[in-house]
């Protein structure tokens, strides 16, 4: 049996597909021919599985692959100037959706469930809000390298199994990630803005992002995880 068929097996109430289906194309695409040997190996050396979230936006071990950042600032960004950062730890639950203006590449080191949904989905009066029935599942084995597009909300990802946990690189725009410099309009956009070109909806039971907008409205979807 296939790892998403065990996945599918003990999620019976939770469509996951897998990121190369046809459906994922309104969320983003994956990609092929980008080389991300050295990048992955220094991650490997340095990641430590705890049972926390842990991030960072952009790290000097994986911007030192020149190769791997020119081919995403060409390839990806169109000449515009990136970060590469990674985030791991592990996580079975939605618990918040970010955003970006301009896509977010995802290196997968260990198989992951990704749970998207559309910006334009999001409701804004009187404030910014989600139904999280909008929220589809999509598992992205091991290797793979995922573009999510800038209309994708997306957050942490989700670990397949249990033990091993997750670990992402990720490329976006430079900056992104990166504490205000200045206090955001009191716009519903502006009441959404935690981070330099980040935006933010959490779901309101997670006592942890009490400090962010509670802009997600229904169940806090979670995964089961394979043992």
């Amino acid at each position: 049996m296939s790892v998403l068929s065990e996945l599918q097996k003990i999620n019976p109430e939770i469509e996951i597909l897998p990121v190369d289906d046809e459906s994922f194309v309104k969320y983003g695409k994956v990609l092929s021919g980008i080389k991300a040997d050295k990048a992955i190996r220094a991650a490997r050396k340095m990641w430590q599985v705890e049972d926390w979230v842990d991030f960072a936006v952009s790290v000097p071990e994986f911007e030192a692959d020149t190769e791997l950042v020119k081919q995403f600032t060409q390839q990806v960004y169109g000449g515009m100037p990136i970060e590469i950062g990674w985030v791991f730890g592990r996580n079975n639950a939605l618990n918040g959706l970010e955003y970006h203006q301009g896509s977010e590449t995802a290196i997968v080191l260990e198989d992951v469930v990704f749970l998207v949904a559309l910006t334009t989905e999001m409701q804004w009066n009187p404030d910014a809000h989600l139904n999280t029935s909008h929220v589809h599942a999509f598992y992205a084995p091991q290797g793979i390298i995922v573009e999510l597009s800038t209309w994708s909300m997306h957050f942490v990802p989700i670990n397949v199994s249990k033990n091993i946990g997750f670990c992402n690189l990720f490329a976006l725009p430079r900056g992104t990630g990166t504490p205000l410099t200045f206090t955001p309009p009191s716009t519903p956009e502006g009441k959404i803005l935690a981070a330099t070109n980040l935006w933010m909806l959490a779901h309101p039971e997670v006592k942890s992002m009490d400090d962010k907008h509670p802009g997600l409205r229904g169940k806090n979807i979670t995964i089961n995880q394979l043992d």
